[in-house]
């Protein structure tokens, strides 16, 4: 359940991907050599530098105009000494200071958004990598199960050999003796297939080249016993609730800058005006928009802000349903998974292999027949594949769980088939 956090300090460590650089027998050091070469991060970061160099501008007065020129000048560019006038002259616009701390609110709510989405992008690229090395990691695992197991096939095939020379066995023993180890064969193609397609997305998501190969790693795990504990909980706020959230709060500011329309800035313009022979004139004018179309130009503007927060409360509504959802999933998986794992290792695949010592030994002894003995063969090796199945969902569960609760949206594509599967 710590894994995040583990990836995240490994990221800060990794300034290059390579294979060769990333410790394969360690998530933490997949996940932080995908996070530091992270396109979708390195957007996120670009889009906040962007907004925290716009929120050092909301709210500040435009620049003030200058203005010179010449006023009354005689058409025949004749001088009228009463009339014509050198002028200069300056105006500035004041932004009411309501409505300039309501632009610094945007500008801060928007960077804050962006940095929780950049929370939430870290925790699904966290989970979607785990997911992908778990899913190599386990088929790894499974090959291995399945090519130890193939021994066992190859002592069913002895003994039926040894039966069929004695007399004592039809040959048809020999002949599903060797289908049995072909298909024990064909499952270590399919796992291969599988840890094949894993490795690809990992390649993906580390920016890796094809043809750059990824030594081979499993996972840790031996035939053990697993503690259910406490079932963890979801927070209501994350950081993916938490954007909408500062979504929310510029949605409101902009329904406040929206009704500000009706009290306009006002502006000032000053001019000292220069007659040759003449007292020296000067101008000062105040300037207002008048809100008179009230009904056509601000009540819109009004209501398309009123409707923007409306829809955001409805987002936020839609994300936390989505992610108690996906939560709720991903909880009752793993509960599944460790009821497995310890009923596994507990009873199934030590009766199992109980089971086939058994009637190999009684077959061997003329006491049972070959039916007998590939059932209990094939029983022993489905449930050691089994095993690796339900480490896999436990690891995955707790993937999704941390990202959840780390900020990510939706549930990984493993956890939604895990749950078609039930």
């Amino acid at each position: 359940m710590f894994r995040t956090l583990g990836a995240c300090m490994a990221g800060a460590l990794l300034l290059t991907t390579s294979a060769f650089a990333i410790d394969w027998n360690d998530p933490h050091s997949v996940v932080g050599a995908a996070l530091a070469n992270a396109p979708s991060l390195r957007e996120i970061d670009a889009k906040l530098a962007a907004a925290r160099a716009l929120q050092q501008e909301a709210g500040t007065l435009p620049n003030p105009m200058l203005m010179a020129g010449v006023q009354n000048q005689q058409i025949d560019l004749k001088r009228d000494p009463a009339m014509t006038m050198y002028m200069a002259g300056a105006s500035q616009t004041f932004i009411r200071r309501d409505r300039r701390e309501a632009m610094q609110r945007v500008a801060a709510l928007e960077v804050e958004s962006l940095e929780q989405e950049a929370e939430s992008r870290r925790a699904a690229i966290t989970r979607d990598v785990l997911v992908a090395y778990d899913e190599a990691a386990t088929a790894e695992n499974q090959i291995a199960a399945n090519e130890d197991l193939a021994k066992l096939a190859a002592l069913t095939a002895d003994a039926a050999k040894s039966r069929y020379e004695a007399g004592a066995a039809p040959q048809s023993d020999i002949i599903r003796a060797k289908l049995e180890a072909s298909n024990v064969r064909h499952q270590v193609l399919m796992q291969r297939g599988v840890r094949d397609t894993a490795l690809a997305q990992l390649r993906a998501l580390l920016s890796l080249a094809p043809s750059e190969s990824i030594p081979s790693f499993a996972l840790r795990h031996e035939m053990e016993h697993h503690q259910r504990g406490a079932d963890p909980l979801l927070n209501p706020a994350t950081p993916a609730t938490a954007a909408l959230e500062s979504e929310l709060g510029r949605a409101e500011e902009e329904i406040r800058l929206a009704r500000l329309a009706t009290k306009p800035d006002i502006s000032v313009e000053a001019s000292y005006g220069f007659r040759p022979g003449m007292t020296d004139v000067f101008s000062i004018a105040g300037r207002i928009e008048l809100p008179i179309r009230r009904k056509t130009a601000i009540e819109p503007r009004i209501a398309a802000a009123i409707a923007r927060r409306d829809e955001v409360r409805a987002q936020i509504d839609t994300l936390r349903q989505q992610l108690v959802s996906a939560f709720g999933e991903a909880l009752a998986s793993r509960n599944e998974a460790i009821e497995q794992i310890n009923l596994h290792v507990e009873q199934l695949v030590p009766e199992a292999k109980l089971g086939f010592e058994s009637a190999l030994a009684s077959y061997q002894a003329g006491k049972t027949t070959f039916d007998s003995v590939l059932g209990a063969l094939q029983t022993y090796r489905l449930l050691n594949v089994d095993y690796y199945d339900f480490v896999r969902q436990l690891l995955i569960a707790d993937a999704e769980i941390d990202a959840l609760q780390h900020g990510a949206t939706g549930r990984s594509g493993a956890i939604q088939m895990m749950g078609g599967a039930r």
